[in-house]
């Protein structure tokens, strides 16, 4: 009698923990590449991040840069930036291991510095992917961009909401059919 308590207590914590397990969210490796088509006289150096988040947030200050002519115009128009990720892969709903986010940014010149702004319209934009190894949604910004002439300014943006599912482990799915297979025997006593 007391064996089979203990089996029990034992069992249902086991059930617990793998079941906790199997629920978890886990971080998020993002990663890819920029490119852009600015007006005449304003240039863009691609850039490439990748990392993991924490908390489901992570930083990136490398998503390429602008550089303003040192000569005075009056810059206007629309600039373009695309973010394609590499990782995570498998964008829900479609067959692409990579997915873009199109970036629309409004130029305006300011008439006293002859400096730039790059003012994003859509500046936020959230996806969701499902792949082999499970699946998940992460919320991408892009800051806004001032440059002034002559010089260069370093694109920054960041991920966050980022949560990932991991497909459960067969094993742990195995195991966690055959505890709960043994539940009913738990309640039955020893006749004598």
């Amino acid at each position: 009698m007391k064996l089979a308590r203990v089996f029990g207590i034992f069992l249902v914590v086991a059930v617990a923990v793998l079941a906790s397990a199997v629920a978890r969210a886990d971080e998020l490796t993002v990663a890819g590449v920029t490119s852009s088509n600015p007006p005449s006289g304003i240039t863009f150096l691609p850039g490439s991040f990748s990392g993991l988040t924490s908390g489901g947030f992570a930083a990136f200050s490398n998503l390429g840069s602008y550089s303003l002519s040192s000569t005075p115009a009056t810059y206007s128009g629309v600039v373009s930036l695309q973010v394609a990720f590499t990782l995570p892969a498998g964008i829900a709903g479609g067959n692409s291991t990579t997915f873009v986010a199109n970036l629309i940014g409004n130029v305006t010149t300011d008439p006293i510095s002859g400096g730039v702004t790059i003012a994003f319209t859509n500046a936020t934009q959230t996806f969701t992917f499902s792949n082999a190894s499970g699946s998940g949604s992460f919320t991408f910004t892009v800051n806004n961009v001032s440059i002034n002439p002559g010089g260069t300014t370093t694109v920054s943006g960041f991920v966050s909401n980022a949560s990932f599912t991991p497909v459960p482990e067969a094993s742990s799915a195995l195991l966690l059919g055959t505890g709960l297979l043994l539940v009913p025997f738990l309640g039955l006593k020893k006749s004598s």
